[in-house]
């Protein structure tokens, strides 16, 4: 479960008042996983995974939201005593968001992460590409109907306390299709 707060202040060229004020709001998120093993043989193990997220959010503008994230897959794990372990993690699922003002957003999302740990985790790497689709619209005829493609690249490098690199890059395309 996580708890938190946000400030936002508007950045924008209006000549509208309403359109100026900063909002505040705070949100609710709750996390739920399992991993059930499936096949364990030698060194390596076959785990079905399963993740779903829950976030509960409100701001002063006024909007409440509620975002639910849920998926499903599988996960190839190695492990060497001394070595270390590898993993590989495949996942496809959604993501439905809706708010108060009529906004509603369907993704559909594909996760492939790979995580290595040397020597009880004092070698640390993780290469993450998550691919998404959505579809979002707002209520109202005159309204239009938006999808998006997005890209996700992340590499992260950990050696012990020495090192810590992070690295992530996104290509995201959209257009209006109604």
């Amino acid at each position: 479960m996580s708890i938190g707060v946000f400030f936002n202040a508007a950045l924008k060229v209006t000549t509208d008042p309403k359109q100026l004020l900063p909002t505040a709001g705070a949100f609710f998120k709750f996390h739920g996983g399992m991993q059930v093993m499936c096949v364990s043989v030698g060194v390596g193990t076959i785990y079905a995974v399963g993740n779903v997220d829950l976030k509960l959010e409100a701001d002063s503008s006024p909007k409440l939201a509620v975002t639910l994230k849920f998926g499903f897959g599988a996960q190839i794990t190695v492990g060497l005593p001394v070595v270390g372990h590898a993993s590989v993690l495949f996942m496809v699922g959604v993501e439905i968001y809706a708010d108060s003002t009529s906004k509603v957003r369907i993704t559909g999302f594909m996760l492939f992460r790979g995580e290595a740990e040397l020597l009880g985790g004092l070698v640390c790497v993780t290469i993450t590409i998550e691919a998404k689709g959505s579809i979002e619209r707002e209520s109202g005829d005159d309204k239009p109907a938006i999808c998006k493609a997005q890209v996700t690249f992340a590499i992260d490098i950990s050696i012990f306390l020495i090192i810590d690199i992070s690295f992530s890059e996104s290509w995201e395309e959209e257009r209006q299709i109604a």
